[in-house]
């Protein structure tokens, strides 16, 4: 069973504070509309792009069920190269060894690329505790570590804050270190502000450390895919390199690489390529200029093993493509932080029950889904989470993890609604209820065990006259009519 970190606050505390948050809806509203759109219109524009896709999943299925002999023949390709590598059960394991090496090394400071995995092991608060400074070089990364929050999107951490926020985050930063901060709230002076500030961090840096978007068995490489060639700095200046990595990140080759490193891209953001991508083939030789002098890939599992062979092995094909998130009505209203987990979004909902053995969050899959569908629409590894959210949702039922009031309450419910004449009745109670309690336009709660309903949502209330009720009353006559 994996380990995740999680906010434990209930999830109406979460909903609430997310729906009071405007500043937070219209940028996370505004940042997954664009992603969307320009998805949309790469796939509109290049039709061969589909192909190239369908060739992708069957090669990221086909890696995922070969998981333990890629992983030992990328483990011996790595270590050919000079580097260690290291298997780690859980984010105990993996964060007792990024320190022991960093201790080793005597590192004061280390820089980071952008990372989910360390985020899930939360590496950074390890390495604080032990007297180790991190900072983050992802600008949406550097600026929630400046907010000490937690990523609120999977390509764009900090897509929940406007650029007045991020200026006021700046400027305090700036009186801290007693330098110049932003002259205006303008992007490219808050970015001219960050480069100036990390640019000093890269230079002085002792460690790095990054994730990994890929891993190829063939030849032992580690592939990471940015947008801002931070990971280029982080790989390449400082002494030591640290790259923590899921083992469900391996790929088996370059063939299967190329068909599958276009994907987070195109479906993510709507472009044919990131930006920047950076291999890592071992340590530094002898005839190179540039490069770590060491190089230690730890390779974490916490939780991903156990679902291979099981109904939810798709999952492990997830490429943090943050397309499910973009297309999801629910992420947009609340936003990723109100989710609990540091994985957000229709694919979080999945993920973090299942890495935990539901032990984390198992109420996200009852709470924060419509199964609407459009999240395996938009999938472009067609994992299948709308199935997923069900399964998970029967699996609670089946271990008792529900409230009592909300199981009798949908037992009570489904029994109702079995039969035409439980649904009538059905109708007829609620708006009785409805008058009785003052709530004419929306119900908000329900007296008794009723209630267990109203605990996650919000219900319209029942009109005057259903549909069902008007049609006996009219249809005769408008067949006379005829």
């Amino acid at each position: 069973m994996g380990q995740l970190p999680f906010d434990p606050r209930p999830w109406p505390i979460r909903r609430n504070q997310a729906l009071q948050d405007q500043t937070m809806r219209h940028t996370i509203g505004f940042v997954t509309r664009r992603f969307a759109l320009a998805k949309r219109d790469v796939y509109r524009k290049n039709p061969a792009i589909e192909a190239s896709r369908q060739a992708a999943v069957g090669q990221k299925r086909q890696a995922i069920r070969d998981m333990p002999r890629l992983l030992e023949q990328f483990r011996a390709q790595v270590e050919e190269h000079g580097a260690q590598t290291y298997m780690a059960a859980g984010a105990h394991d993996a964060i007792a060894i990024a320190l022991r090496i960093a201790r080793q090394a005597q590192a004061k400071l280390v820089i980071k690329s952008k990372s989910m995995v360390t985020e899930e092991i939360e590496l950074n608060q390890a390495f604080e505790s032990a007297g180790i400074v991190v900072r983050e070089t992802d600008l949406g990364e550097y600026i929630i570590q400046l907010a000490r929050e937690k990523p609120s999107h999977i390509l764009a951490p900090a897509a929940h804050r406007n650029r007045h926020q991020i200026d006021e985050l700046f400027h305090h930063d700036a009186s801290q270190q007693g330098i110049q901060p932003p002259v205006s709230d303008e992007i490219a002076e808050l970015t001219h502000y960050a480069r100036f500030r990390l640019r000093q961090e890269f230079l002085r840096a002792d460690m790095g450390v990054t994730g990994g978007n890929f891993l190829v068995a063939e030849t032992g490489t580690l592939v990471l895919i940015t947008n801002e060639g931070n990971a280029d700095m982080v790989t390449s200046l400082p002494r030591v390199l640290v790259s923590i990595v899921g083992v469900e990140k391996i790929v088996r080759d370059w063939s299967s690489l190329v068909q599958i490193i276009q994907q987070p891209a195109m479906s993510g953001i709507g472009r044919h390529l990131s930006s920047y991508t950076t291999m890592v083939h071992g340590p530094r030789q002898s005839a190179s200029a540039e490069g770590p002098d060491e190089w230690h890939v730890i390779l974490l599992d916490n939780g991903r093993k156990a679902l291979l062979g099981t109904e939810f092995e798709d999952v492990l094909s997830c490429i943090r493509c943050g397309a499910c998130l973009n297309v999801c009505p629910v992420f947009r209203e609340v936003g990723g932080h109100a989710y609990g987990s540091v994985y957000p979004g229709p694919i979080g909902i999945v993920e973090t029950p299942l890495l935990t053995d539901l032990q984390v969050l198992p109420e996200i899959p009852s709470t924060l889904c419509t199964l609407c569908h459009a999240c395996l629409e938009a999938c472009p590894m067609d994992i299948e989470l709308p199935h997923h959210i069900v399964a998970l949702r029967r699996l609670k039922a089946k271990r008792r993890l529900n409230a009592r009031r909300l199981d009798w309450t949908m037992r009570t419910w489904a029994r109702f609604w079995q039969t035409p004449q439980g649904y009538r009745r059905s109708v007829q109670i609620a708006r009785l209820a409805q008058r009785v309690s003052r709530q004419p336009r929306i119900l908000h709660s329900a007296p008794g065990l009723f209630g267990g309903w109203f605990e996650t949502r919000d219900m319209p209330a029942v009109a005057a006259e259903t549909f069902h009720e008007w049609w006996p009353k009219h249809h005769h006559t408008g067949a006379s009519e005829k």
